[in-house]
């Protein structure tokens, strides 16, 4: 029996609605050795060490003709395909080529997609018994969006950078929800843009 959370969106656009969505919680994660070994039931006359082989093999040719550009379908799961970007915070063009341009060397691939098979979500739908779990309130800002953006940018100012850290601090905003919103700043006009990638991120002022 699976169990079903309430959980409460983030108020990015500061008007106070709160909005709700659900997942599943989650109890454990089936790790691959363990998968094997339910595929492998006594009477199944499947091998734990074919299996385990198969799958890595699976996995090496999924890698390669991803990277070619195919997609990978398999039946009743689902279909495989590349997820690509601009890999750097940079403006980027649009499609009339206005702004920086984009180059081969800024686009990479940022994940893989995976679209389920139909009868695969049927399938689970029909198995899958839910009851409600617990409900995840979020822990808003006493600050308005206005408010928050007038101080990271005076923060800015004061300090010449700014780190998601530091700006969940000042606003009291959760960590996804303060590194949205200030990612939100940067493709409008507040001032406010950002240097750096992963952990050496920062927002500074707009030149």
């Amino acid at each position: 029996m699976a169990e079903y959370i309430k959980r409460e969106m983030p108020d990015m656009n500061g008007n106070g609605e709160r909005k709700a969505y659900y997942q599943v919680r989650s109890y454990s994660n089936l790790s691959s050795d363990d998968f094997v070994k339910k595929l492998c039931y006594p009477g199944s006359g499947l091998n734990k060490g074919d299996v385990a082989k198969v799958i890595c093999r699976m996995v090496d040719e999924m890698k390669r003709w991803l990277a070619e550009g195919h997609t990978v379908t398999i039946d009743d799961l689902g279909t495989f395909s590349l997820s690509i970007g601009v890999m750097d915070d940079n403006e980027v063009e649009d499609f009339e080529g206005y702004g920086k341009k984009v180059t081969a060397k800024r686009i990479g691939v940022r994940g893989v997609n995976f679209r389920p098979n139909k009868t695969l979500i049927r399938d689970v739908g029909r198995m899958c018994e839910l009851h409600k779990g617990y409900e995840s309130p979020n822990n808003r800002s006493p600050y308005t969006r206005d408010e928050r953006l007038k101080m990271a940018q005076d923060y800015i100012a004061e300090h010449h950078f700014m780190r998601v850290h530091d700006y969940e601090k000042i606003t009291l905003l959760p960590h996804s929800t303060a590194a949205n919103e200030l990612r939100d700043f940067c493709v409008q006009p507040t001032g406010i843009t950002s240097e750096g990638r992963g952990n050496t991120k920062v927002y500074v002022r707009r030149r």
